[in-house]
């Protein structure tokens, strides 16, 4: 395996805990970011709990499918699996919609997926992958 398979690995690993950073701060911050809508009279005590609610519970959603397909996408990567390298590119270009959020989180994890994505791609590793996939039946 080519040192930068192995560093693309790390730096995926580290995209799954800036987005566990993320669902922790999105946790954190969605009283503020309702009770500021509640202050605006737009939404009733009742309809501000039901807000709540909805963004923990997708902030959490979100959050977890983002930290597993880190994960499980990157070992495969690093495994010589082609099909996982470009799983990666999709959930890396999907960050895209979580880049500007966040303080400046977003931005961290979209960094680093960047650069793991190019790694995969580059001659070293592709001439990996080509030849996992060649030994397979």
């Amino acid at each position: 395996m080519p040192s930068r398979v192995n560093t693309a690995f790390w730096l995926y690993i580290a995209c799954a805990a800036v987005s566990l950073v993320m669902m922790i701060v999105a946790i954190a911050t969605a009283g503020a970011a309702v009770s500021q809508v509640q202050q605006s009279g737009k939404l009733s005590a009742g309809d501000t709990s039901a807000a709540v609610g909805v963004l923990v519970t997708t902030s959490v959603v979100v959050g977890v499918l983002y930290i597993v397909a880190y994960v499980l996408f990157a070992v495969f990567m690093r495994r010589g699996a082609n099909w996982a390298r470009i799983v990666l590119l999709i959930v890396t270009a999907l960050s895209l919609t979580g880049a500007l959020g966040l303080f400046g989180v977003g931005a961290l994890r979209l960094v680093l997926g960047v650069v793991a994505t190019i790694l995969v791609f580059i001659p070293p590793a592709s001439e990996y992958f080509r030849s996992g996939r060649a030994a397979r039946p």
